[in-house]
């Protein structure tokens, strides 16, 4: 009874971790709290400039949520913080987000988000290409959709890159 335990768990997260694989998530969760705290701020900051931009349709990102809302009091009821994930729509469409990803420099393509570095992707053509379309539209899931997973660089350095991206892409 144990074992079939154990292998259903291993079959959700996969084999036994390695010793070093181990030694290596206990020496970074110890700065974890510190990383994603500098990623928030970034975040923060990053979604401030594409909800100012005006090559930028609409910004996803819970720290932009209006105060004084439903919404907002749902948010902070369930977060301590608005995390370092955020969404938008380029105006435009697939043409214009790929056009934004592949002028980043310093900001990486990448479907596995969450790392200490900023990443980029397209999740209609990425994470979600096997999402039925109709209920991709339904999740705002568009072809115009671009998604950063903000890092710890330097906010001055994230921001650069994606203005630098923004510049390339033409209305």
């Amino acid at each position: 009874e144990l074992i079939s335990r154990v292998k259903v768990l291993r079959t959700f997260l996969g084999n036994m971790a390695a010793p070093q694989t181990g030694w290596l998530l206990m020496r970074s969760l110890e700065t974890l709290k510190l990383r994603m705290e500098q990623q928030a701020i970034n975040a923060q900051k990053v979604a401030q400039y594409l909800n100012d931009h005006d090559k930028v349709e609409k910004v996803y990102y819970l720290g932009l949520i209006k105060e004084n809302t439903e919404a907002h009091a749902i948010y902070k009821r369930q977060y301590d913080s608005p995390g370092a994930m955020l969404s938008f729509d380029i105006k435009g469409g697939e043409k214009e987000a790929f056009k934004f990803i592949d002028s980043s420099k310093l900001i990486k393509l990448a479907v596995s988000l969450g790392g200490t570095e900023s990443l980029v992707e397209h999740p209609a053509t990425m994470t979600h290409a096997g999402v039925d379309p109709k209920h991709r539209e339904e999740l705002s899931i568009t072809e115009k959709l671009v998604r950063i997973s903000v890092g710890v660089e330097n906010s001055q350095d994230i921001i650069w890159d994606i203005q630098q991206a923004l510049d390339n892409v033409e209305l």
